[in-house]
């Protein structure tokens, strides 16, 4: 007999165990089928990651009738089947529905202690995704979803599903679900901070607040939290945990599902790089059955961007998400400004000897893994190059995204480009620089805010000292939040962004996407946007337009983005590749005009020469490389 247990102390794993009875060619198929999941054991047992025990459940049914062996499930795993059973049924009821009942919606949340009005739209969202077990808001940023998700908790809780509720989201994200809370609730929740590692939860918690980071490393707490009460989990920018089992805060996520009752996630920006960023995503709502929702072709990543992937793809989900476009929400209207600059001499330069340096270095034809990793370095010197070549020199700033961590240029043996680089700054500045010193000169006069973007913190460091007459205010992954324990009169993230909605002196917020994306509305104090840079990060880029293009905005009001592009360089190439990516969300999820309303022009954005389909973005980095003059 080979016997099979739940255990969820801690990380939920199948325990799995043959006695020497048990046939051999039975063991070996489960050994094989259970491979990939594996994480301990010896010859006569083995220890599985629960969500692969559940994917093989037909290979556990089949060893029977193949091997003539049963396969015994323990009392604990039986009870997670028949859960499992439950929501596929509901779920599988509820996608021959077409259309979901608000009737009597809005009483049952007065009911339920739900003070704020909804709009039709977060209404019909809400009835909607009270129909399935567990459901998905893709609405675009500003459309409410954290009101929605509040409402969805309200009604949950009436209805005595759940007790209390567990949201997980960025520490940017926090003030808008305590504010929001205050102003649904007649009576306000027990709100708590998670504070990680060693802080204590009170047991009389409505709502507790932790970020991804904290849940990977104090697992064992939160996920006690959530399985002591009937618990229900909300991802808030839920994208965060698109690298699923691979990456740490996935994994974690992942495995608190099967402790949750209920569990929804929220986010505007679903699946940035393709079709296979959903695949995480319905893992934690539907664990065990990702694989009986999302077709076979959606897990290979790097087809995530086909035609084909992306259509069978918006089918198969389209029944277990809502979305909100931004043209339902009817904002005012966008303008997209992008400005095609020539670099001076000396940064031209100083790029092409770059160019000239990388381009000799690779055998461009077989480009193996190692070369990759090495491609991803160098895209930050080109982006560096084609913004302010003094970056080089310098390397990332401990603020900086940990994605784009790297050192200095190392420039032994080449003197050349170490000459050009000690010559320029006492030579030139920037024509992106001077460019925003126009813009920001200009906006001053007419009373105007600008909101200014840039993936590098050097780069926000340096423009705050050059645009120092305006007072900037600066926000990046090195600005603490008020979240966190720091001592009085440290300058946070929240004092900035309010220096920059209050103060009439402060009339430019410097800011990195990395950082403040997410959860920061700033739509009633700035309408204008540049984006000194630009990465291959098409989340980043859709959330951080978000910020100043929300509901809410006055009628007549015009919301500009300018791109500031350096002609010839890197630039061209990520602003081909954001405009696939867009373009790719935008059929995944059957919103067309998020193509429109997130880019300058489709067509423009990929005709300098930019090859829009490449496998990758290393690839198209290499592409760069081979191409340019």
């Amino acid at each position: 007999m080979i016997y099979s247990e739940l255990h969820n102390v801690g990380r939920p794993l199948v325990f799995v165990k043959r006695d020497f009875s048990s046939n051999q060619g039975a063991w070996a198929r489960i050994q094989e089928v259970m491979g990939r999941g594996v994480v301990g054991g010896d010859k006569d047992t083995m220890d599985v990651r629960v969500d692969v025990f559940l994917a093989e459940l037909d290979t556990i049914r089949d060893i029977k009738r193949l091997f003539g062996e049963s396969v015994e499930l323990g009392p604990k795993l039986q009870s997670q089947l028949k859960s499992l059973v439950k929501d596929k049924r509901a779920r599988e009821g509820v996608l021959e529905t077409e259309t979901a009942n608000t009737t009597g919606l809005d009483e049952e949340l007065k009911l339920a202690g739900f003070k704020r009005i909804l709009k039709p739209f977060q209404l019909a969202n809400i009835a909607r995704i009270l129909q399935l077990p567990h459901g998905a808001d893709f609405s675009v940023p500003g459309a409410g979803k954290t009101t929605v998700g509040l409402a969805n908790f309200a009604l949950s809780k009436h209805r005595g599903i759940v007790q209390r509720l567990l949201v997980i989201a960025p520490i940017s994200a926090f003030s808008a679900w305590k504010e929001d809370s205050l102003l649904c609730f007649i009576c306000a929740p027990n709100i708590v901070v998670h504070g990680g590692i060693g802080s204590v939860i009170p047991t009389r918690t409505d709502i507790l607040l932790t970020n991804y980071n904290r849940v990977a490393a104090d697992y064992d707490q939160i996920r006690k939290f959530v399985a002591d009460a009937e618990t229900h989990i909300i991802l808030d920018e839920a994208h965060r945990i698109k690298r699923g089992a691979l990456g740490v805060h996935g994994r974690a996520v992942l495995d608190l599902a099967y402790a949750a009752r209920r569990r929804d996630v929220l986010t505007g920006t679903p699946a940035p790089q393709g079709a296979h960023d959903l695949v995480a995503l319905v893992s934690f709502l539907y664990p065990g059955q990702d694989r009986q929702i999302m077709p076979k072709i959606a897990y290979e990543e790097r087809n995530g961007r086909e035609e084909n992937v992306l259509l069978e793809t918006s089918t198969a989900i389209k029944k277990y998400f809502v979305r909100t476009t931004k043209s339902e929400l009817e904002l005012p209207p966008t303008k997209f400004v992008q400005e095609r600059g020539s670099m001076g001499g000396l940064q031209q330069a100083i790029y092409s000897a770059l160019i000239g340096r990388y381009r000799d270095s690779f055998k461009l034809e077989t480009t193996g893994r190692r070369e990759f990793d090495r491609l991803g370095r160098i895209m930050m010197y080109l982006l560096e190059a084609a913004t302010n070549p003094m970056l080089l020199r310098a390397g990332s700033d401990n603020g900086d995204d940990p994605l784009f961590i790297h050192p200095p240029i190392e420039l032994n043996g080449n003197e050349h480009l170490l000459e050009l680089l000690d010559s320029y700054n006492n030579y030139e500045t920037p024509w992106k620089y001077k460019r925003i010193a126009e813009i920001v000169a200009a906006a001053t006069q007419r009373g105007e805010k600008v909101l200014i973007w840039s993936s590098f913190v050097r780069n926000l460091k340096a423009l705050s000292k050059y645009l120092s007459t305006y007072n900037p205010a600066i926000v990046h992954g090195g600005i603490p939040s008020l979240e966190e324990p720091l001592p009085p009169e440290m300058i946070t993230r929240e004092r900035e962004f309010n220096r920059f909605r209050y103060d009439s002196t402060c009339t430019v917020l410097l800011a990195n996407p990395a950082a403040c994306g997410e959860g920061v509305s700033l739509h009633h104090w700035c309408h204008h946007a540049i984006y000194l840079d630009r990465t291959f990060n098409a989340g980043q880029f859709l959330q951080s337009q978000d910020r100043i293009h929300r509901l809410g905005l006055a009628d007549g009001t015009v919301t500009q983005f300018t791109l500031l592009t350096s002609a010839g360089t890197i630039d061209e190439t990520v602003n081909g590749r954001l405009a696939e990516k867009v373009a790719a969300m935008a059929t995944l999820m059957g919103d067309p005009g998020l193509v429109r309303l997130a880019l300058p022009d489709i067509d423009s954005a990929t005709s300098e020469g930019v090859e829009p389909a490449l496998d990758d973005d290393l690839t198209s980095i290499l592409a760069h490389l081979r191409n340019a003059p």
